[in-house]
């Protein structure tokens, strides 16, 4: 009986797949009727289809010409997948020059939602290092990326992660936008030492953030200034190629 729940779900996937694959075929608008042909199914399972699609903005239909587009969900999904392949392409020559430099682990987080995002990282070859796996997500206002990607954030948001955790206030990331930069100690993990500087994109704001993390103990004074000048290097040509000026 669940094998063929299962299966009958990934059906009804596969079809909702198979229209919106219809899109990239076409430059224009699609009628429901050229929907059902197009993927050969009957007229009351494409409505039902197209109409979830639409409810969730996947789909929007026009009222004049009663066509279906993409809608925003649609055309969102991908234009992050544009920007997040661009600045994951564009970053990592930098994370491994920044991993070379000072042989501390470097890496690059965006936003995703209340989280923030490792989209690459290159790993000290210390024995004892912070090891970072890409895709991993971490609470947004914990550390010092997180705290980069908030203060570059929208007022609304700042206020409304400030309300909803209580693990940060907008003085704090006034501070940091004021600054320049982030330094957090022993908030992510104990012993952890980090440094994050904001990643920009042409005129959107924040693209990224870029930290380099270790162990508290060899993030002594003197080698904290010459990473926070070097990140600060780095994070502007980035960003330069990302269109910021």
């Amino acid at each position: 009986m669940e094998q063929s729940h299962t299966r009958g779900l990934l059906k009804s996937v596969e079809k909702s797949l198979d229209v919106l694959d219809l899109f990239l075929k076409s430059n224009r608008g699609l009628s429901l009727k050229e929907i059902a042909g197009y993927t050969t199914l009957n007229i009351s399972t494409a409505f039902r289809i197209v109409n979830t699609l639409a409810e969730r903005q996947y789909l929007q239909r026009d009222l004049k010409t009663r066509q279906y587009r993409l809608g925003d969900k649609a055309l969102a999904l991908g234009r992050l997948s544009l920007r997040t392949g661009n600045i994951g392409t564009l970053s990592k020559p930098y994370l491994r020059r920044l991993q070379q430099d000072f042989n501390e682990t470097a890496s690059i987080y965006i936003a995703e939602g209340d989280s923030r995002l490792c989209l690459e990282a290159v790993e000290s070859s210390h024995a004892l290092r912070r090891v970072i796996p890409a895709g991993e997500s971490v609470p947004i206002y914990k550390g010092a990326a997180g705290k980069v990607l908030l203060a570059w954030s929208s007022p609304a948001e700042q206020q409304r992660i400030c309300e909803e955790y209580g693990a940060i206030t907008l003085s704090a990331l006034h501070a940091i936008r004021r600054h320049g930069y982030a330094v957090t100690q022993d908030e992510s993990e104990h012993g952890l030492f980090a440094i994050a500087v904001p990643i920009l994109q042409g005129n959107c704001g924040i693209a990224a953030a870029l930290t380099i993390a270790g162990p508290t103990m060899r993030f002594y004074d003197s080698v904290r200034q010459k990473m926070l000048f070097t990140l600060n290097q780095y994070a502007n040509e980035i960003s330069h190629l990302l269109g910021h000026h």
